[in-house]
């Protein structure tokens, strides 16, 4: 008899991971239902509930959003308990998942915690409610694993999700990019209130830029949880302020992209890690209500608030955070890695450290394997 296995994604980073683990469930004869979206669908899932109106970041945003996500938990809710799925795998999301887990114990037969909220950050002591609540805590980073009475660690999965298909050249040629030009990669975000907040600065930017240099190119990937008139919106607003091309390029050629640019410019997250892993210097934007930024600051433990700056405990990223977070700021980082040799070749060494810190062999069919056990 095949095992049931409810999958719980608020948002695309947590669905892109999701959707590589479905297929080797499904390969083990297990049947799973999610809340996600096309990627979880094309990857086989029953998606039983679209995550977008619950992707939301900071105090004022949760509150904003209350009445949906109290009918989207409820919903869930109704639906774990009449499925009585094996295993509920809650993936990243802390405070909605957590709230299901808690809510649905008794109704599932067994509760994974697939890349746990980052209590090495703040509220350390969740690291033992989670190991009480949850059967198996499956952690992206060596570093967590010692933080959880019930950690497993198989490698991250990114280190074997990201490949590419088109040689420089080829790439290039697709999008009509000349070889001696200068590449700065956008990448506003995934979630509309994101973008939007984000726009005034990377354009205002890419207009400082783009007046005082000559022989650069502005490349943009759209995230595909992007509404089209939101993509439209940002890029009327880097028209205006620069005047030039912005090349938009297909989704599937992302990782290409962030190889292929000397820099990204954007909203940090999970493509931190891909510019990391990929040897693209990143200058990581950050724009929050202030209630959330000031609340931030008094309970705030790590240093370093992107991925490869934390594995690496070092500033590898720049990370410009709300009152620092100015076009002049992130010009002043983008300029020292494209006109100053010695500063990007700097950062290409130590960014070459994070894939070995972070590669282990099997990752994905070891983490379905540790689910499914």
């Amino acid at each position: 008899m095949s095992k049931k296995v409810f999958i719980l994604c608020g948002e695309l980073s947590a669905e892109q991971y999701a959707a590589e683990i479905v297929p080797e469930l499904t390969k083990q004869g297990c049947e799973v239902f999610a809340l996600g979206d096309n990627l979880l669908k094309n990857a086989g899932a029953n998606v039983v509930l679209d995550y977008k109106s619950l992707s939301v970041v900071g105090l004022t945003e949760v509150i904003e959003h209350y009445s949906d996500l109290k009918k989207a938990f409820n919903f869930l809710v109704k639906k774990i308990k009449e499925l009585k799925p094996d295993i509920l795998v809650c993936i990243d999301f802390p405070d909605f998942n957590i709230r299901i887990a808690k809510k649905v114990k008794k109704y599932v037969g067994k509760l994974v915690y697939f890349i746990p909220p980052q209590v090495w950050a703040w509220r350390l002591y969740r690291a033992k409610f989670i190991s009480n609540l949850f059967d198996k805590v499956i952690v992206l980073f060596p570093f967590e694993k010692p933080l959880y009475e019930n950690a497993e660690y198989y490698g991250h999965p990114l280190t074997k999700m990201i490949s590419l298909s088109l040689n420089e050249n080829d790439f290039l040629n697709k999008y009509s990019l000349k070889k001696d030009r200068k590449r700065i990669l956008l990448l506003p975000g995934s979630r509309k209130k994101e973008v939007n907040s984000l726009t005034p600065y990377i354009s205002g930017f890419s207009g400082l830029i783009s007046r005082k240099h000559k022989d650069i190119d502005f490349l943009f990937i759209p995230s595909t949880s992007l509404e089209r008139d939101v993509i439209n919106l940002f890029k009327a607003e880097f028209t205006k302020q620069t005047g030039k091309q912005l090349f938009e390029i297909e989704p599937e050629d992302k990782y290409e992209a962030i190889k292929y640019s000397n820099v990204a410019v954007g909203s940090s997250g999970t493509v931190s890690l891909e510019c990391g892993l990929l040897n693209t210097p990143m200058a990581a934007l950050y724009k929050l209500s202030n209630l959330t930024y000031f609340f931030g600051l008094c309970v705030v433990r790590s240093d370093f608030i992107t991925i490869p700056n934390i594995v690496l405990e070092e500033e590898i990223f720049a990370e410009l955070v709300n009152f620092g977070l100015t076009p002049e700021n992130i010009m002043d980082y983008v300029e020292k890695v494209l006109y100053n040799p010695e500063f990007s070749e700097a950062l290409n060494k130590k960014l070459e450290n994070l894939k070995s810190m972070l590669h282990k062999e099997n990752t994905i069919e070891n983490i379905a394997k540790g689910i499914i056990e």
